[in-house]
């Protein structure tokens, strides 16, 4: 069943998001639990593929089910050139490469409901060993994001749906620029955005994880012209033409200012 949260807006991406955007790609599904797997029993697999050592079967694995971009989810079904339909051959390579495809690959979310019922929609033992995910948070909806963040709850927070999580990026699209204002007064003080705190502060020993927060900023062509020459030595922009600051400490997250200038600010 399409999940009703999948017809969310998802066109406020920087170029910041995930480090490179994927377009509009979602992870390969593979069957939802071992148990729907047909194939060889556990005992005697006849794949020419099992007569490998583990390790080089580790590597193709590793090869078939892994990407360098980011998956977003939900969206529009793609394979996102890889082999999921390894995954259907027998249960044990099943058990084998399912590991790989989770914890190996980084995933995308734009709503705390897309990356909980990410874990309990997909083999939920295998996507509880996700390591790495991205998550594009609008301040309008930061009351959402917060409450699923910072909850203890076993059924539904970032704490128990991901609790192998090593690296959390989240793009913090905000509207707290003041384009009416001195452009350096706003570089100033774009930290002390009380939702970027709140951001931050609902994510303190709520997980283990890297914590990676780039505040993202839509800018006009004066204000960002003007920042980057009186700023040059603490913005460095990038071969797509936005602007990055280093990080630095908000709580417990690592925290970095993008400034990107779209033709028209809206």
């Amino acid at each position: 069943m399409e999940s009703v949260l999948s017809t969310r807006s998802m066109s406020y991406l920087s170029t910041a998001d995930a480090l490179t955007t994927p377009s509009q790609e979602t992870p390969p599904v593979p069957p939802l639990h071992m148990d729907g797997v047909k194939g060889a029993s556990d005992h005697h697999d006849p794949s020419p593929l099992f007569r490998l050592p583990r390790e080089l079967r580790d590597r193709i694995y590793t090869y078939a089910l892994t990407s360098t971009q980011p998956f977003i989810w939900p969206c529009e079904h793609s394979n996102h050139g890889l082999n999921p339909a390894l995954l259907a051959v027998s249960k044990t390579l099943y058990r084998e490469a399912a590991p790989i495809l989770y914890a190996a690959n980084k995933f995308m979310f734009s709503h705390p409901s897309d990356a909980n019922m990410f874990v309990h929609i997909m083999d939920e033992h295998y996507a509880s060993t996700i390591t790495n995910i991205c998550l594009r948070v609008r301040d309008r909806d930061l009351r959402l994001w917060t409450a699923y963040l910072g909850s203890t709850t076993p059924y539904r927070s970032l704490r128990a749906d991901l609790p192998r999580l090593r690296m959390l990026w989240i793009f913090f699209r905000s509207t707290a620029w003041n384009h009416l204002s001195d452009p350096a007064e706003n570089f100033r003080n774009w930290q002390l955005e009380p939702k970027l705190r709140d951001l931050c502060m609902s994510l303190e020993d709520r997980t283990d994880a890297e914590v990676r927060v780039i505040c993202c900023h839509r800018v006009n062509r004066a204000h960002f012209e003007q920042l980057r020459q009186e700023y040059a030595k603490e913005l460095v922009v990038d071969p797509e033409g936005d602007a990055r600051s280093a990080f630095f400490k908000i709580r417990e997250a690592n925290v970095a200012l993008e400034l990107s200038c779209p033709e028209q600010v809206t």
